[in-house]
Formats: C-alpha cells, sequence, structure tokens
C-alpha cells in the first residue's frame, strides 16, 4: 500500500511539473519569435519577460513555503495551479512587452506556491534512501514535457489552433485539468499537519549548509532558464531553421530528463552527493564554454553534454534539505521556499544578463558568461559536507 501511494504521488508530482513547467511556462520560449515580432520585443526586452517570472517566484516563494508547510501540499498546490491557468491565458491578450511581462509575473506568483508543494508531497511518501530519485523522476516529467513543447508548440500546436495567442489558452486549459487531478488524487500524509514557523524561517537562512545548496540553485537554475530563455529565438535568428532549433533545443532537455534521474541513481547508490554535484558542475560548466567557440555542427552533441552534467545536480538540490542537519521535515517546505527564492533570483538576473549580452555579443558571448556561472557551482559544492548516507537510511518514509 506505501509502495504504490509513493508511485502514485510520484506519477502526479512528474504531471504537475510537466503540465504546469513543461507546458504552462516552457511554451513562451518556442513562440518567442512570432510573439517577438508582433508585439516588438527586443532581445533586452525578452529577457526581462522571461525573467519576469521568476520576479513573481521570489515575491511568493516564502509564502509559498510556509504555506505548503501549514496548509499541506494538496490544497495549495491545487489552488495554485488554477491561478496559473488564469495568468496564462492572460498572455492571450497581451498588448505590448510589459502587459505580457506582467502575465509572466503573475504566472511567476503560482510556481512560488507550486514548487514547494511538489518535494514536499515526495517526501510524506517516498522512503529517504529513494527520495532524490523520486525529485528526480517529477523533474524528468518537467524537461520531457519541456521538450516537446519546444519541438512542437511552433511546428505543429501553434499552426493547428491559430497561432500563438490560442496556443496559452491551450495550455491554460491543460494547468485546470492538471489541478483537477492533483487535487482529487494526491494526499498530503502525515507530514501536512506540521509547519514553520517565522522564527524558523529565519533560523533556516543561517543554515550554512542550506546556504550553499541555495547558491548552487541560485546558478544552475538561472543558468538553465536563461538557456532556455535566449536559445530558440537566438539560433533562428542565427540561421538555423525552426524545426533544427527545436530539435536541438528539445534534444537538449530531453538529455536533461534522463541525467535527471541517472544522477540521483549514482548518488543514492553511492551513498554521496558531494562527487555528484562538483562533477556535474564541472561537465556543464566546461561544455557551455565549448560550446560559446564551437562551430554550428557541435551545438547539439555539447548542449546534450552540458544537459547532462546539470541534469545530474538539479534533483539533488530538492532531495538535500532533507538530509541537511536543522531542517528536518516540518520544515522541508519552508527550506525548499527559501531554495526557491534563491533560485528564481537567478531565473531573474540571469535571464536579462544574458538577454543584454545577446543584443551585444551574440549567442558566443551569452554561453560563455554561462558557463563560466556554471564552473561557480564548484565553489559551494566543493564546501559541502556530506550528509547522511541515504542508501544506509530506513526505508520508512520521511513523515513517519
Amino acid at each position: 500500500m506505501a509502495a504504490t501511494t509513493a508511485a502514485r504521488t510520484t506519477a502526479l508530482c512528474a504531471m504537475v511539473q510537466a503540465v504546469g513547467g513543461g507546458l504552462g511556462w516552457s511554451v513562451l520560449p518556442p513562440l518567442m519569435p512570432a510573439i517577438a515580432r508582433d508585439l516588438g520585443i527586443s532581445h533586452a526586452m525578452g529577457g526581462l519577460v522571461w525573467g519576469a517570472v521568476s520576479l513573481g517566484v521570489v515575491l511568493s516563494s516564502l509564502l509559498g513555503g510556509a504555506a505548503v508547510d501549514r496548509f499541506g501540499p494538496r490544497r495549495v498546490a491545487g489552488l495554485a495551479l488554477v491561478a496559473g491557468a488564469v495568468a496564462c491565458a492572460a498572455r492571450a491578450w497581451a498588448v505590448g512587452p510589459w502587459s505580457l511581462a506582467v502575465a509572466m509575473l503573475v504566472f511567476g506568483v503560482h510556481i512560488g506556491f507550486c514548487a514547494p508543494a511538489i518535494p514536499k508531497a515526495l517526501a510524506a511518501h517516498v522512503p529517504l534512501a529513494r527520495l532524490a530519485r523520486a525529485n528526480g523522476l517529477a523533474l524528468v516529467g518537467y524537461t520531457l514535457g519541456a521538450a516537446v513543447t519546444v519541438r512542437l508548440a511552433p511546428t505543429w500546436l501553434a499552426p493547428r489552433v491559430g497561432g500563438w495567442r490560442p496556443t496559452m489558452l491551450v495550455a491554460a486549459g491543460a494547468m485546470l485539468v492538471a489541478a483537477a487531478v492533483w487535487t482529487l488524487l494526491v494526499r498530503d500524509g502525515r507530514s501536512a499537519g506540521s509547519h514553520a514557523t517565522l522564527r524558523d524561517l529565519l533560523h533556516l537562512a543561517r543554515n550554512r549548509a542550506l546556504g550553499r545548496v541555495a547558491a548552487m540553485h541560485f546558478l544552475l537554475f538561472g543558468g538553465y532558464l536563461a538557456m532556455l530563455g535566449l536559445l530558440p529565438r537566438a539560433l533562428v535568428e542565427g540561421g538555423m531553421s525552426p524545426a533544427r532549433v527545436g530539435t536541438a533545443v528539445a534534444t537538449w532537455l530531453t538529455a536533461a530528463g534522463v541525467a535527471n534521474y541517472v544522477g540521483p541513481w549514482i548518488s543514492d547508490r553511492l551513498g554521496r552527493r558531494r562527487p555528484i554535484l562538483v562533477t556535474g558542475g564541472a561537465v556543464a560548466g566546461l561544455a557551455l564554454c565549448a560550446l560559446a567557440l564551437a562551430p554550428p555542427a557541435l551545438t547539439i552533441p555539447l548542449l546534450v553534454v552540458a544537459a547532462l552534467g546539470g541534469g545530474c545536480v538539479a534533483p539533488l538540490l530538492f532531495a538535500l534539505p532533507a538530509e541537511i542537519e536543522g531542517v528536518g521535515p516540518a520544515r522541508i517546505g519552508a527550506a525548499l521556499g527559501l531554495l526557491t527564492l534563491a533560485g528564481q533570483l537567478g531565473g531573474f538576473a540571469l535571464p536579462a544578463l544574458t538577454g543584454s549580452a545577446t543584443q551585444a555579443g551574440g549567442l558566443p558571448g551569452a554561453l560563455g558568461a554561462l558557463g563560466l556561472l556554471h564552473l561557480l557551482l564548484l565553489v559551494p559544492a566543493l564546501r559541502m559536507r556530506e550528509t547522511a548516507a541515504p542508501a544506509r537510511a530506513p526505508a520508512g518514509a520521511i513523515a513517519a
């Protein structure tokens, strides 16, 4: 029974990631060439529009984490998905870059409530020894959903529904369905009744280990959003056909999805986190630096290598708070709220930075900067102490 509940919860978390993030969020970049033409959006302004989502998450993430601890992931994420669907639909009526940015900002607010709910739901039902892999599988839902979206949205979906505006309405409808399925089927588990106080939040903010995880999340997630926001438009404007651009970005995301599971699986088998964090950051950073200088024929292979490195690291950052001394089951939501805040600060700053860099120096300069930022992951990763080895942890759920 417990195994069935864990499997169902993991599947539901992957579904929310695929629909809310993979479709609702990631549908914008592949359609940005058409949106930019209609609304008169420059590269620099495009970075601001894309980064507005992260600003919205920054504004809501601490409250979202505390709400998930207090009221449980079922209610919080269910209501947030409805609000996100409304914000997604509002993009269809944008009349300029600023109105689109406002819709994206509100969409980001809903993510601040959804993002902590997913690891919290997993932590209530999945054994600690398999928690990293469960978070990895949930992220696979996001990356594969995003891969399908960037491949099919501009070449198949938008032409069939009548353009980018109706596509936003389709995505909003899918989010409403996901909200209904999540609310009906997910269970909060025994950890839902406990919650962190404001004093707990302040205490967590001073936790050095959690601070290092937050620094890695700032660089990795901010870098990912910058890449996803700039690649489709930059490659199209660089002369690559839209179909090949879709293939390149979808392949990048699919590779990340594979790594989202393989990385935590290796880490769980080793019973160690630090080697994966260090190796993944180095591989991603070096691949992106090489991509900035490489000929077009190497674009897809180097994107795959970068995705494999970063994809191994990402789910570990969501699993680590449950293993860090001083966090514990009652504070997982609040800790993830802090991580979400850090990641989305990066998600706001780095797309704006790379958008300006692309406009000034083209795609190579932006990729080189992103490569260096990924290499900076090594600074907090090398200073991380090993947490309690998950492979030797009890088999019971965290909430037990």
